[in-house]
């Protein structure tokens, strides 16, 4: 009936008021149905797309959360590093300040060795 160039508001409103009223109302549940059509698989396609998002920032915030466990133990890592080579440097430190009284000790046992 909608295609009926003859349903129109102005005609029915000819036959009766209320006939106008039904027509008017026909027409716009036809209208709200091509519209709904339309939206529906868009309300879909967004539903889609938002529970892909949520996914996506659950596995952002797992994702950002190990991140920060590694960053900490990296952080960890390299105090324990410095820690370390500053060990060694005084570690070596001593080595060379041994060194250096043992080669004197050495002399002065010669040095006496001699006597």
């Amino acid at each position: 009936y909608i295609q009926d160039p003859e349903f129109t508001p102005e005609r029915a409103k000819s036959a009766s008021s209320a006939a106008e009223g039904l027509c008017r109302w026909v027409r716009a549940m036809e209208a709200y149905d091509r519209v709904a059509k339309v939206v529906a698989p868009k309300k879909e396609a967004l539903k889609a797309a938002e529970d892909e998002y949520s996914k996506m920032m659950e596995s952002l915030k797992e994702k950002q959360a190990e991140l920060k466990e590694v960053m900490d133990k990296l952080n960890e890592l390299e105090t324990k590093l410095s820690e370390m080579v500053a060990q060694k440097e005084e570690l070596g430190r001593q080595v060379d300040l041994c060194e250096k009284k043992l080669v004197r000790a050495e002399k002065l046992i010669g040095g006496l060795g001699g006597e």
